[in-house]
Parts: structure tokens; C-alpha cells; sequence
């Protein structure tokens, strides 16, 4: 029996499209995910590669990133759709227009978001990718099928990818040191990308740096923390100042540095006081 013309087609075009597939093939790579961290705000454009044994994700036009992620190491993977007014889009056009800047913020934006957790030899580690909407479906499907982890598709109120996510002033006693706790702020506050401008009289005060990423905002926030001994503890209050101009593209650190401060604390070799509450 002879095979139509229609039908030689269609099997010749279905392969092709099967072949150029990035699921399907050996190695699937997709060049328009964005990397960013806390500590370095500025997204890179990569390459997010999802071999038969890890991902990867590399520089496009840079040397950094360049990181290899086992899925042995992982887990867990999470998928996050997020929404948000351009609020920031919208004041500065206000320059130019009033009613244009207006209409702009009334408007909203998706971004999508990869986060992988996953363990190395310094410990638990994230990855946090923004995807290009187009190639979502390739990059979750092709990852549950290579790596046999699932994706868990979260809402924005789970959020893992924003670390300002549910942030604000803080001031709470903790049971360190005031000496222990200016070393873990600062600490923290350097892997969150805020320059420390001023430790002394019992304040750590550090700025952002700026980066205009859709994951950590504009930058340039002050951060103020002011530590006072309180019985066996310290009282700490932690405020962030936004500024005047451009503080809808602005965040709140407060509560990320806080809690990168206990991390250090918790984890570190920092003896909590006899006698002090603990959390």
C-alpha cells in the first residue's frame, strides 16, 4: 500500500518539529530567562540549559553566571506567576505627562519566575530565574520530565522568589550580644546588596545597591538599624527608608535583613545569653 503525498508530509513534519523540540532533545536550552540575586540586583540575560543529569545556567554575554545544579541536589522546584501595577513605569512618564504617567500605573505587568532550591557544599542554596512567558511551557515541562521533580505552580502570597515579599519595619529583642548582632547585620546586610555606610553608637546604616530588576526593584533604599541592650538581650529596630524620588519602584529590606541576621546568629558560632527570652 503506497503511502499519500499528504500524509509523507505531515509524518516528515511532525519529526522535524518533534527534533527541534527543546523537551525533546538531548540537551534543552532556552536564551531568554533572566538571573539575578539579591547581593547583585542588575539581571544577566542566560542560557538555561536542562541536560539528562542537572541544569545549568550560564552568562550569555558574561562569565557569571555559571552555575551546574545536580537533580540529586535538588529540593525543590517552584513556579510562581506574578503581578504588579507599573508603578514605577507610570511616575516617570509623569514628567513628560500627567495623564499618560496615570493610565501607565493603572496598568499591570506578569513576570514568571523559577526558583530551584537545592543543597551544595556550603549548605541549602536558591536559584531564581525570571522565564520568558513563551517559553514556560517548554522549560516546566522539559524540567519534570528530565529531572522527575516537580514543579509546584505557587501563588504570589507564597512567594519565593521576591525576598521583600511581606516585608516591614522591625523591632523585636533578640538573645545576642549587642557585638554579636552588629556582626550579623552586617553580614546580612551585604548578601542582600546594601553597602554598609555607617556602624557606630550602637547603629549599622547600609545602602542598596541599584539594579532596576523586576525581582528586587530599583535599588537605593537606606537601611537603619539601631541596637540597644535590653536585659540579658538586644532590642533591635530595623527601618528602610525608600526616599522621596522613585519610592513606588522602591522596597521594604527591613524584615529580609532581620531575618538573615538570625540565620547568622542561629547557625553561626554566637551563644545566646543565659537569662534572655529566646524565639
Amino acid at each position: 500500500m503506497k503511502t499519500s503525498p499528504v500524509f509523507r508530509l505531515t509524518a516528515v513534519s511532525a519529526a522535524l518539529l518533534l527534533a527541534a523540540s527543546p523537551v525533546f532533545a538531548d540537551t534543552a536550552t532556552f536564551r531568554k530567562s533572566h538571573y539575578s540575586t539579591p547581593k547583585e540586583p542588575k539581571e544577566t540575560d542566560v542560557v538555561l540549559s536542562v541536560g539528562d543529569d542537572s541544569i545549568g545556567v550560564k552568562g550569555r554575554k558574561t562569565v557569571t553566571p555559571d552555575i551546574q545544579i545536580p537533580y540529586a541536589s535538588i529540593t525543590k522546584i517552584t513556579y510562581e506567576l506574578a503581578t504588579r501595577h507599573r508603578v514605577a513605569e507610570g511616575a516617570a512618564i509623569m514628567a513628560i505627562s500627567l495623564g499618560a504617567g496615570a493610565i501607565l500605573m493603572a496598568t499591570k505587568t506578569k513576570s514568571h519566575w523559577l526558583v530551584i532550591d537545592y543543597k551544595d557544599a556550603a549548605g541549602a542554596e536558591n536559584t531564581v530565574l525570571r522565564l520568558d512567558k513563551s517559553e514556560v511551557p517548554a522549560v516546566l515541562a522539559g524540567i519534570e520530565a528530565k529531572s522527575r521533580h516537580p514543579v509546584e505552580r505557587i501563588t504570589a502570597n507564597q512567594s519565593t522568589s521576591n525576598p521583600t515579599a511581606h516585608s516591614h519595619n522591625v523591632t523585636q529583642t533578640i538573645p545576642f550580644k549587642p557585638d554579636q548582632v552588629t556582626a550579623a547585620l552586617r553580614n546580612s546586610m551585604d548578601d542582600l546588596g546594601c553597602d554598609v555606610t555607617r556602624s557606630d553608637g550602637g547603629e549599622v546604616e547600609c545602602k542598596r545597591k541599584r539594579g532596576a530588576s523586576e525581582r528586587t526593584g530599583a535599588g537605593g533604599e537606606k537601611i537603619v538599624a539601631k541596637l540597644e541592650p535590653e536585659g540579658a538581650g538586644t532590642r533591635v529596630s530595623i527601618e528602610t527608608d525608600k526616599g522621596f524620588v522613585g519610592r513606588g519602584a522602591k522596597k521594604n529590606w527591613s524584615t529580609a535583613v532581620f531575618d538573615g541576621m538570625m540565620k547568622t546568629l542561629q547557625a553561626g558560632s554566637a551563644t545566646p545569653v543565659e537569662g534572655a527570652s529566646k524565639l
